[in-house]
């Protein structure tokens, strides 16, 4: 535990950490700075110099560290130790700060009463009316204390606030500049009451039977709060023109970047720092959210290459498992080879073992009103692991599916699922094959770093791009995905990709990863790079959708 009464604030101690990951550390007027490459490096880099500073004066000190996120103030022991110091001066600071603006508020309420005694004057014109027979009466209320007050009582009628009687000349030309503010004069009645309250109460008495008279114009005003008025008055010039509400941008906040959560900068922000996430774990969150969308229809794409081998089947099976995982399910991997596709062998059976056949036989149930999402399983097979659904191409290869055919196919899986992801064959010219491109929503080319499988992929984009318009727009906006066929293919790899980016949307390479080289698939079995690149995979697919 570090002891506080042992330090001390001269000279004071400051850091700041700036988001080009650059940095000061002051010292009183001496400063050293320091860079690095990421927030992390930034932020270990202070804590040495705090902790080597702390060495060197002997005693422990007080840091106060501020980064584009947050201000935080540190304690740092002489033996290294980091400790976080509550900031519990700082509420009490603010309602120091807080609490002189009301007096300036009521300082300049003070002038607006007390300004009006030349109101008193705004009654004498309509006093001579009122003056008939009312002022004998009050001589006679004059009774012993007031003599004085008696010869006076011409002059009541004119000054209610016998300071007037005075000055009775100079209030006329002031009248004009006091009745601007027509809210002023109900709370000037009770002012000028005030003083008339210490002179002679019996003339009082009689001058409230003459205000009484002029009460009905003075009532009403009263009635209209004129307080609230006074505090509207000066709260206008802030808001001096209305707008349109059409235009009132949101008043939520707008949504934060959460800190770090992996490598060095999220074991700091575990220790209690509050250190932000790289380019690289943002690009990530980027990446999840992308794949984590729902469309408001049913989408459709087509994993296509004419060349056998080129990593089609594991290509459909990571898309499906990489969208069903974060998208909560809904995906269909369909098998849509012409005649025996190997979709079933790289993946899990269920229960049964129904393919394309047994569906089609069963479609015109399956598309009926009173059909349910359960009346499907017992075509499709489920990845308990993975979260999506194959459905499996005819087992014999004796049956050649029709164009037809994938249509009343398609039909029945846009009814249950939101995404399908299509396996293909090799056959540009199958009527199955074609009709695929006709369903397709974004085309995905795979590819190894195998030459041969390239040129399929280079092939099978101007195959694409000849079936009609839509199959050129298709073969523009294509994502390929280069597959490493071996560990030491890297250079290869991204030299295919380079080759491929000129004329295509996107292109992304994958990892060798001998989990995929043999038997079922399983997205958790593969090593965490293989992951991350399958994530971006799936995410550039899904930015076409």
């Amino acid at each position: 535990m570090i002891d506080k009464a042992s330090i001390q604030d001269f000279p004071p101690m400051t850091a700041s950490l700036l988001a080009d990951n650059s940095g000061v550390f002051r010292v009183g007027t001496a400063e050293q700075y320091l860079t690095a490459t990421d927030a992390g490096t930034a932020r270990r880099q202070l804590v040495e110099l705090m902790q080597a500073e702390a060495r060197k004066s002997g005693r422990p000190i007080r840091v106060t560290v501020d980064d584009p996120t947050s201000v935080t103030v540190l304690l740092i022991g002489v033996d290294g130790e980091l400790q976080e110091e509550p900031q519990s001066a700082a509420p009490a600071r603010t309602a120091q700060r807080t609490t002189p603006p009301p007096a300036p508020v009521s300082a300049q309420r003070v002038p607006l009463i007390q300004a009006p005694p030349p109101t008193p004057s705004q009654s004498a014109p309509a006093r001579p009316a009122p003056a008939q027979p009312q002022t004998p009466p009050r001589a006679a209320p004059a009774q012993p204390s007031t003599p004085a007050p008696v010869p006076a009582q011409p002059t009541p009628p004119v000054s209610a606030n016998p300071q007037a009687t005075t000055t009775p000349q100079p209030v006329p030309p002031q009248r004009p500049s006091v009745q601007q503010p027509a809210f002023g004069t109900p709370p000037f009645q009770p002012v000028s009451s005030q003083p008339n309250a210490q002179q002679p109460v019996p003339a009082q008495r009689a001058v409230p039977a003459q205000q009484s008279v002029q009460a009905p114009p003075a009532a009403p005003a009263q009635q209209q709060h004129p307080v609230p008025q006074q505090q509207q008055v000066p709260g206008q010039p802030a808001a001096p023109a209305r707008r349109d509400l059409r235009d009132a941008p949101s008043f939520l906040a707008p949504p934060t970047i959460g800190p770090a959560q992996h490598g060095l900068a999220g074991l700091l922000n575990k220790l209690g720092f509050s250190v932000p996430p790289s380019a690289s774990e943002r690009a990530e969150r980027d990446d999840v959210h992308a794949v984590s969308r729902h469309f408001p229809r049913r989408r459709t794409i087509s994993v296509a290459n004419q060349k056998g081998g080129a990593n089609k089947t594991p290509t459909v099976v990571n898309l499906s498992s990489v969208f069903a995982r974060y998208g909560g399910g809904g995906v269909a991997a369909w098998d849509n080879n012409e005649t025996m596709g190997t979709l079933g062998w790289r993946t899990e059976q269920g229960g049964h073992d129904s393919t394309v056949l047994d569906l089609l036989a069963a479609a015109g149930d399956l598309l009926s009103p009173g059909a349910e999402r359960a009346d499907l399983s017992r075509f499709v097979h489920h990845q308990p692991g993975d979260k999506y659904e194959v459905l499996r191409s005819a087992a014999d290869g004796e049956h050649v599916v029709t164009a037809d055919e994938v249509d009343l196919v398609h039909r029945v899986l846009a009814k249950y699922y939101r995404l399908i992801v299509m396996d293909s064959g090799n056959s540009a010219g199958a009527p199955n094959w074609r009709r695929m491109v006709e369903l397709t929503d974004q085309l995905v080319i795979p590819t190894t770093t195998v030459e041969d499988k390239k040129e399929g992929a280079r092939l099978t984009l101007t195959a694409v791009s000849r079936v009609s318009e839509r199959g050129a727009e298709l073969a523009r906006n294509a994502v390929v995905i280069v597959s490493e066929a071996e560990a030491k293919d890297t250079s290869i790899a991204n030299a295919y990709a380079e080759d491929f980016r000129p004329y295509v949307r996107d292109v992304v390479v994958v990892p060798f990863d001998p989990a995929l080289k043999n038997g079922v698939i399983r997205h958790d079995a593969l090593r965490s790079s293989t992951q991350r690149a399958w994530l971006a995979a799936a995410a550039a697919v899904s930015r076409g959708l």
